[in-house]
């Protein structure tokens, strides 16, 4: 976890979320992931090629990676479902 000036948080939880998936993949038909980060490019492939699985990506368009959304077989633009967010 990082801790910015002011005492702002970042946790980095790329690699849990990977390995969870990574685990739960064999049992599962389809995962969605809730992240714009194209970091998890990598992930998404190896779901689909390797285990077979759908992916489909929920995020805000303007803040998710071109690439990710490409290799999703299904984008959810949460912008456009703001009645499935709660305030």
């Amino acid at each position: 976890m990082q801790i910015f000036a002011g005492g702002a948080k970042k946790a980095d939880w790329d690699v849990g979320i990977t390995v969870d998936a990574i685990k739960l993949a064999d049992k599962l038909d389809a995962i969605v992931l809730v992240t714009g980060d194209g970091d998890f490019l990598p992930l998404v492939n190896y779901l689909q090629n390797t285990k077979g699985c759908l992916v489909e990506v929920a995020a805000f368009r303007q803040t998710t990676s071109s690439k990710l959304i490409e290799a999703a077989d299904d984008f959810i633009n949460l912008s456009d479902n703001k009645k499935y967010l709660l305030r």
